[in-house]
């Protein structure tokens, strides 16, 4: 139950930080078309999260 519980935590970082890029993106591009807005913050959150991921996942890995 604990390592479960590790791992989902481990994944709020990663699913945090995209989502904090993607809504800093809105917000400062009010004057952008609303799709063009909406493809940012989706590029952002994918490229934020998968990096995070990425090392979150590569660390991991050490030391085995």
């Amino acid at each position: 139950m604990r390592r479960v519980n590790r791992r989902v935590w481990r994944w709020a970082i990663p699913i945090g930080g995209g989502l904090a890029s993607a809504i800093l993106i809105v917000i400062a591009t009010p004057h952008v078309v609303w799709f063009i807005r909406a493809g940012l913050a989706l590029i952002a959150f994918l490229y934020i999260a998968g990096q995070s991921a990425a090392y979150l996942w590569s660390s991991r890995d050490q030391g085995t």
